[in-house]
C-alpha cells in the first residue's frame, strides 16, 4: 500500500460541528450509495479523495473544507497508516 507524500498527497473533506458558536468536534464526509449518512465523525470512515479537484468540489457544494495529508503519520488518524 502506499502512503500520501507532498508530491502524491491525498485530500479529505472535514467540517466543524457547531452549536450555538461553541465548537463539538469535526465530521467527515464518506460516500454513500445506499442512503447513509454523508456525515461521519468517525475519522476512519471518511472518504479519501485522490484528486484535489473532486475534493474541492464536495467541500464548496457542502460548506466544507478540504483537509490534505502528506504523510504516513497524516493518514494513520484515518486508519490507514
Amino acid at each position: 500500500m502506499s502512503y500520501p507524500t507532498t508530491l502524491g498527497p491525498w485530500f479529505v473533506v472535514q467540517r466543524l460541528i457547531h452549536e450555538n458558536d461553541v465548537i463539538l468536534g469535526l465530521e467527515y464526509y464518506q460516500h454513500s450509495d445506499d442512503g447513509e449518512e454523508l456525515w461521519v465523525r468517525d475519522p476512519k470512515l471518511a472518504l479519501l479523495f485522490m484528486s484535489l479537484q473532486s475534493a474541492a468540489r464536495v467541500a464548496d457544494s457542502t460548506e466544507a473544507q478540504v483537509r490534505v495529508l502528506t504523510s504516513r503519520d497524516n493518514a494513520k488518524e484515518f486508519g490507514r497508516g
